[in-house]
């Protein structure tokens, strides 16, 4: 099967490229906005792009023609917080993605706890087991109409990881317990793993 790009409509495209490119990243994104509220929302569209400088990317869509509050608000403080969520806190991870009123603080709706980071504005969720804050170097917008995006390239500043998923001097998988997203929807856990050298 050949499926011809410029013929899809953006969510069947969305739905094809998830499926192709799969499991994503869940990342509960946190932010602050000019009036000092907290706001935390999941994105599967969260990747790190550089080992050295350590640059992660992070991309919002629009809702209803305007940027999310998480894009507005790293438009104006030029940081956010990526935050790694384990499995047993995936529900209220997924429940900050409600379409709650600007000024409302997720963290909060949803029974998360905002922390201070160290270097950023933007807040940890002090129940992540890791949180990067992060530095705006660059953004990017795609998309026209309803499929604009705004991308944020952030330099990691600062890297904070529980004790109990840190073993031997790196992050334990087994232990970080993360979740993807396999399709809208659909998730799955990483508590199925195994080796496979080069040779």
């Amino acid at each position: 099967m050949q499926i011809e790009i410029g013929n899809q409509p953006r969510m069947e495209l969305q739905e094809l490229l998830e499926g192709a490119i799969t499991p994503l990243p869940i990342a509960l994104v946190s932010t602050v906005g000019p009036d000092g509220v907290n706001n935390a929302a999941p994105f599967s569209l969260v990747f790190p792009v550089c080992w050295q400088p350590p640059i992660v990317c992070a991309s919002f869509g629009y809702r209803k023609g305007q940027p999310k509050d998480s894009a507005r608000n790293i438009s104006l403080t030029g940081d956010f917080v990526i935050n790694i969520m384990d499995e047993d806190r995936i529900k209220p991870t997924i429940r900050t993605a409600a379409d709650y009123p600007a000024g409302v603080d997720e963290m909060k709706e949803v029974g998360l706890t905002a922390a201070p980071a160290a270097r950023v504005k933007s807040p940890l969720v002090a129940e992540a087991r890791v949180s990067l804050e992060c530095r705006v170097v660059r953004s990017l917008q795609f998309g026209q109409g309803d499929s604009l995006r705004d991308v944020f390239f952030g330099e990691v500043v600062m890297v904070h990881v529980k004790d109990e998923v840190w073993a031997d001097g790196k992050i334990d998988p087994v232990r970080l317990k993360a979740v993807g997203r396999v399709a809208t929807g659909v998730y799955c856990r990483t508590n199925d793993l195994f080796k496979q050298g080069i040779s």
